[in-house]
């Protein structure tokens, strides 16, 4: 599937409403980038267990465009890239945690597993060692022109792909609205916000 940066990055959003807890998700990322075992960089969450709202979430990264952890990162380890995604340099982050405070979708993850040093440093690899490991919207499939491994083998559709323009489009079709609420949307969007979530 192949996008365009001139409408924004493409990401991965949640379709809330189709989600079955199948774990199909985390499988596929596990497998393609071969990660350890506690290391989950999408991650279905429970919202609401066990009352009549109980609602199942994947959540990961979204490459926001007003990234609070880009902001708050003390040794610039989070960066923009030029095409608008936001990675991390394994050989400057710290270990700090202060990311993960400032994710509102608790999107940084830091897994205790021992990684050679070489695939620490890369921008993504797997780390491992406390260090901050997320998401990397499968930057080498999307290359490929292919989708990122979740939303390619969610078998309900739960996970959407694309541009804020394609992803507008998709949740016009699937009859959805963003999962996003509007403050989330901005941070997430920025400047493509209104177009995503239909704002006046």
């Amino acid at each position: 599937m192949s996008t365009q940066e001139s409408d924004g990055p493409a990401r991965v959003v949640p379709n809330w409403e189709s989600c079955i807890d199948c774990g199909a998700c985390e499988v596929a990322c596990q497998r393609t980038w071969d990660l350890p075992a506690e290391t989950n960089r999408i991650q279905v969450v429970a919202i609401g267990h066990g009352t009549d709202d109980e609602t199942n979430k994947p959540m990961q990264c979204y490459n926001c465009a007003e990234a609070p952890c880009v902001e708050v990162c003390p040794t610039e380890a989070l960066f923009f890239r030029d095409n608008g995604t936001v990675r991390v340099s394994g050989d400057r982050c710290i270990g700090c945690h202060y990311c993960g405070v400032a994710c509102p979708f608790g999107a940084p993850q830091y897994p205790d597993a021992e990684v050679p040093e070489a695939e620490e440093a890369s921008p993504l690899g797997a780390r491992g060692n406390g260090l901050m490991d997320k998401c990397t919207t499968c930057e080498p499939r999307q290359e490929a022109d292919l989708e990122p491994a979740c939303s390619s083998e969610c078998p309900t559709d739960a996970l959407l792909f694309g541009t804020p323009e394609q992803l507008s489009e998709k949740l016009d079709e699937e009859h959805v609205s963003t999962p996003f609420s509007d403050e989330a949307a901005e941070i997430v969007f920025g400047d493509d916000a209104d177009d995503v979530v239909g704002g006046d």
